[in-house]
């Protein structure tokens, strides 16, 4: 291995740990927004909890992921909707879509990582 590959690795888990804060922050903040709603401590725990646990199965980590990402790209759309341009709200819509699944499966490697 060289001195090179090396310094690839760590900064790429640098950059993996980095975007495992936005997962988290993701699923805090959907755990706040189902208790609020719900206005019960015991759902925000187990959304907390259940979200935290899923992400050691793969299939079911990848697919909340992918349920993040689409949130990110729907968020992406209104705020094209806001400047009132179709334009805007699709080319936003996919950037919002495509950063959101590509930080989230590299949050997901860290976890993988620190397993």
């Amino acid at each position: 291995m060289s001195q090179e590959d090396v310094r690839k690795g760590i900064t790429n888990a640098k950059f993996n740990e980095e975007n495992s804060n936005i997962l988290f922050g993701e699923i805090t903040l959907l755990s706040i927004f189902l208790g609020v709603f719900s206005r019960s401590w015991w759902v925000f725990g187990l959304v907390f909890l259940g979200c935290i646990i899923a992400l050691r199965f793969k299939r079911t980590a990848l697919f909340m992921c992918i349920g993040f990402g689409i949130t990110w790209g729907i968020i992406g759309y209104g705020i094209g909707m806001i400047i009132d341009s179709i334009g805007a709200s699709v080319v936003l819509g996919v950037i919002g879509l495509l950063s959101g699944i590509g930080a989230n499966i590299r949050a997901l490697e860290w976890v993988n990582d620190i397993e």
